[in-house]
């Protein structure tokens, strides 16, 4: 839950790749010399982060071309035998301090796909394992670990190296690519690096992306701010604020986290256009959710859960730890809030309270003007306002509009239908 209430995660990827100018790099020419960022800054990204509205980041520790950014105590092919500090450097210390010292969730990324160490070799889980340990017991507390599926070899134990993970940090989330996925797995891929979720996206169920099945398992949404590359490179550009904005809308607007990589430059802080493009997107963010026009109006509901605590206006009071909730066997159930007097928006925000599940499997939203009700509005895209899916959070955005009355209707649901919050922005 903790997790997908942060709704914005950033990716980090540092390392040879981003020295010798690819995105694979070669084990078999980079050298641990070639790693010498001149003015390394983990401060810098963590602050850039946070300002923009960032809860949590995870940095790539090892790429597929084995490199470590921690001394590990199993390779040569690590920081320690680089220029870069005189060989006395450790990334992932400086990266994790920063974050805890910000208050921000911290995940680490271990390529399971290792060009140094062939990942093929009869002894590599033994050594995918002590790296896992390492960085589960040397930079706590830990929030999520990942191990991409991309080459990753699937003779390994997986099930036995997720035990590995929760056992070091009962509280670390596992984030697995769908080639290894099994069970025991938090986290999923999306299947796609574009940071577009859909309406069905869900965190329950069977998931035809690998890992478990009928358990909690909510997407991830990745997606480079420079396009196709996820490593910095000096001709690279980033995406503008529209894009990015648009993104939040597919990705946590459409129940997933995003996972937004913004790569550090040679120099080892984050490049002039990827502080500018956190700096206009956190400016955007703090302004999108700062008036919910319906917040403390007058709600209504044609059921409520008998016991005190659960009314309509539960879902308008801003604050997610309530919520309404239909009579003891409902299935459906209809959630109407009139504001004092006629309001102009462009966003809706739905929020099931997710300790609960997801419950609601059919909905649709219902606008009230000059006494007549709108029983299929549709959004900016002429789309009709209406899903399967509520989850974490839904976002709708509309062409410039005024309604009297707003009202969620819960059409089905596995269980009493459930809102957190209902929010209605201009």
């Amino acid at each position: 839950m903790a997790y997908q209430r942060t709704e914005l995660t950033a990716f980090l990827h540092f390392g040879l790749n981003t020295f010798d100018d690819t995105e694979y790099g070669d084990a078999s020419k980079d050298t641990p010399a070639l790693f010498n960022p001149t003015n390394f800054d983990a401060t810098q990204w963590v602050s850039a982060l946070k300002a923009a509205g960032f809860r949590q980041a995870t940095l790539v520790t090892k790429h597929s071309t084995g490199f470590c950014l921690w001394p590990s105590a199993y390779t040569e092919y690590s920081v320690k035998n680089s220029l870069w500090k005189n060989g006395q450097g450790d990334v992932v210390k400086e990266f994790t301090d920063a974050m805890h010292l910000a208050g921000l969730r911290v995940g680490l990324y271990l390529s399971p796909w290792d060009g140094h160490y062939p990942s093929s070799d009869a002894n590599y889980e033994t050594y995918f394992r002590n790296q896992v340990t390492e960085l589960l017991t040397k930079y706590g507390p830990v929030h999520e670990i990942l191990w991409d599926g991309f080459n990753a070899p699937t003779s390994l134990d997986w099930v036995g190296i997720v035990q590995l993970a929760h056992q070091l940090q009962p509280n670390v989330l596992v984030w697995m690519g769908r080639e290894i996925a099994t069970t025991g797995a938090d986290l999923r891929y999306l299947g796609s690096q574009n940071g577009k979720a859909s309406r069905s996206t869900s965190s329950v169920g069977d998931i035809p992306n690998g890992g478990p099945s009928g358990a909690w398992y909510p997407a991830e949404a990745p997606v480079s701010d420079r396009g196709a590359g996820w490593f910095w490179h000096p001709n690279g550009t980033v995406m503008s604020l529209k894009s990015l904005q648009s993104i939040y809308f597919t990705s946590v607007g459409m129940n997933a986290t995003l996972n937004l990589n913004v790569p550090p430059a040679k120099t080892g802080q984050l490049d002039g256009p990827d502080v500018s493009l956190l700096q206009q997107f956190g400016t955007w963010y703090a302004s999108l959710y700062q008036t919910n026009l319906v917040q403390g109006q007058p709600a209504s509901a044609d059921t409520t859960w008998a016991s005190p605590g659960f009314a309509a206006a539960r879902a308008v009071d801003d604050d997610l730890c309530t919520y309404w909730a239909a009579a003891s066997g409902s299935t459906s159930g209809r959630l109407e809030v009139t504001p004092a007097s006629a309001i102009t928006f462009k966003v809706i925000s739905i929020r099931e309270p997710i300790e609960l599940g997801e419950r609601a499997t059919g909905y649709h939203v219902e606008l009230k003007r000059n006494g007549v009700w709108n029983r299929s509005p549709t959004d900016a895209s002429g789309a009709t306002i209406a899903g399967t899916v509520i989850g974490q959070r839904q976002l709708w955005q509309l062409d410039s509009t005024t309604a009297d009355a707003v009202a969620l209707v819960i059409d089905s649901a596995r269980d009493v239908p459930a809102i957190a919050e209902l929010g209605v922005y201009p």
